[in-house]
């Protein structure tokens, strides 16, 4: 039998990607004007699917990362997470819980195909894009999810990195990028 929707427990993973897709709506979409070049015609969770000739200024966002299998999510003592240190975090509590790094990432573009700006032009667009979502990831806030395992999000989240190249070419400029971002939590 298959149960409803509402029946199915809540993880902290899906809790942070909807708090990430409902803040950069607002910031990338909402709290831009509509004729402005990039304004973004689609966020969502999940890989881009979509053609870019019509969601042409675009953001998607995943935990993990679909093409590197090994960026995990982890205890914040595990090797290949240990180059974010918050000072006096203990690994955790005896008798309790532990802190984890969990991780994803956001593919973003900007496709000024259709529109034949000059490559400067588009240059400028998109790093203004670009910026406006480094900006916002940076503003949204985690520490108020909880999942229904008791995990627990903290404060904001911490970018790792970012790429962003341009392709294209000949009055048809396309900018990608990727930007990698990781959220503390507390699993009981």
């Amino acid at each position: 039998m298959v149960q409803p929707l509402a029946d199915i427990p809540s993880m902290i993973v899906p809790l942070i990607l909807y708090r990430f897709k409902e803040h950069l709506e607002t910031a990338m979409v909402n709290e831009v004007p509509e004729d402005y070049p990039t304004r973004a015609v689609l966020v969502k969770i999940g890989r881009m699917q979509e053609n870019p000739l019509k969601k042409n200024v675009s953001v998607a966002i995943s935990g993990g990362d679909y093409d590197d299998p090994n960026y995990i999510d982890g205890r914040i003592d595990h090797e290949d997470l240990d180059d974010i240190q918050i000072r006096n975090l203990p690994v955790g509590e005896i008798g309790g819980g532990w802190y984890w790094w969990r991780r994803g990432t956001i593919n973003f573009q900007t496709f000024f195909v259709r529109q034949r700006y000059e490559e400067e032009l588009a240059l400028k667009y998109a790093y203004d894009f670009y910026g406006r979502l480094i900006h916002s990831v940076e503003e949204i806030s985690v520490h108020t999810l909880e999942d229904d395992y008791g995990e627990q999000a903290y404060g904001h989240p911490y970018i790792e990195g970012a790429s962003f190249f341009e392709g294209g070419g000949n009055s048809q400029y396309i900018w990608r990028g990727k930007l990698r971002w990781r959220v503390l939590t507390w699993r009981p």
